[in-house]
């Protein structure tokens, strides 16, 4: 007879319950469940996938027997008899293929116990795994927010200016995946370019009278004169 797996109960059916159903399913016995909250009793562990604004009035719906963990990257642990923190810090899109592996998971918990349940689950998934409190998951959460959500609006301005002048946005295509890699492998501020960086105030200027947009123009001014002062 085959040793039964332990039961996840997964609360949430959008992008990031789905992907780690999906991604635990070979390793655990997972459930997964909407508003219902229907939690089986079998269910050691809850994994709760819902917006930041709900995951604490769910997790006290819960059973309270089982460890219940959020994945919210800027929601600090519930107050619940066992409760812990499993966040992956990606972005996840439905439809795209996640490649565990390279992926970092923040944990958190109460107990030394129940620690080492999270990390057990966590590396079913991927080798990174960090303990890193509710105070350090809350600053690296900014830190996400700048490296992922910040790039991508510029991206946005990028190309909406690159059209406004009937112009290929493809011809970006390779420096955007350029800029990621080089500030990786050499850090973002030896990696960093451009005229801001090398004092190019004629350029810069140049730059200003083709920017139609004013709120674009004043993007563009704050972020040259922040480059130049942390190149300096």
């Amino acid at each position: 007879m085959s040793e039964r797996l332990p039961h996840i109960a997964i609360v949430g059916q959008g992008n990031l319950g789905q992907h780690l159903a999906s991604g635990l399913q070979h390793s655990f016995q997972i459930t997964t469940h909407g508003r219902a909250l229907n939690i089986p009793a079998t269910a050691e562990v809850i994994i709760v996938c819902v917006p930041d604004d709900a995951t604490k009035e769910v997790c006290a719906a819960l059973p309270q027997h089982a460890l219940i963990v959020h994945t919210a990257g800027a929601v600090p642990m519930c107050h619940t008899p066992r409760s812990g923190v499993l966040y992956p810090l990606y972005s996840f899109t439905k439809g795209a293929v996640v490649n565990w592996a390279q992926v970092p998971f923040l944990l958190e918990a109460h107990s030394d116990e129940d620690l080492a349940v999270l990390k057990n689950i966590a590396k079913a998934l991927s080798p990174l795994t960090y303990e890193v409190d509710s105070t350090g998951r809350n600053q690296l959460h900014v830190s996400a927010v700048m490296v992922n959500n910040f790039t991508n609006h510029l991206y946005t301005l990028a190309f909406a200016h690159a059209k406004e002048h009937n112009l290929p946005v493809e011809t970006l295509f390779a420096i955007m995946k350029q800029g990621p890699d080089k500030a990786i492998t050499m850090g973002p501020q030896a990696a960093q370019t451009g005229p801001a960086a090398r004092g190019d105030r004629k350029t810069m200027d140049a730059h200003l009278e083709r920017i139609s947009d004013p709120e674009v123009q004043q993007l563009y001014s704050l972020l040259s004169e922040s480059i130049a002062k942390h190149k300096g």
